[in-house]
């Protein structure tokens, strides 16, 4: 199994709070999604649902997977009610994966026009 995928959808599982394995949310499709684009089984994504891994370091990340991560992060920021909390643990994983609060700001505001285009 590929570590740094299981890492990625661990955080998204951990950010959206999804519990179920059954949710209908649009946070939940967008991992599944996510998932099923990178070949990561439903059996461990069920699994992982069911018990989250904690989240460890970025430090062996390559500079592509660390702009991946980033990626969904925020494009499932763009999905999801943020209250201060999720938008500190936000900025959080950002420093870590070494973008600071404004790239971050960026990538979410793309994300978050992309989706009013698409719904508005």
């Amino acid at each position: 199994m590929d570590i740094v995928l299981r890492q990625r959808i661990n955080i998204l599982i951990h950010l959206a709070e999804i519990e179920s394995a059954t949710s209908s949310s649009p946070e939940f499709e967008m991992i599944k999604r996510v998932a099923k684009g990178s070949n990561f089984s439903q059996k461990d994504l069920i699994s992982l649902i069911k018990s989250p891994d904690p989240i460890g370091s970025f430090g062996a990340l390559s500079e592509s997977q660390k702009k991946i991560y980033m990626y969904n992060i925020c494009e499932l920021m763009s999905l999801i009610d943020l209250n201060q909390q999720k938008r500190l643990f936000c900025q959080e994983l950002a420093y870590n994966l070494s973008y600071d609060i404004n790239q971050m700001n960026m990538i979410f505001e793309e994300f978050r026009n992309r989706s009013q285009l698409q719904f508005g």
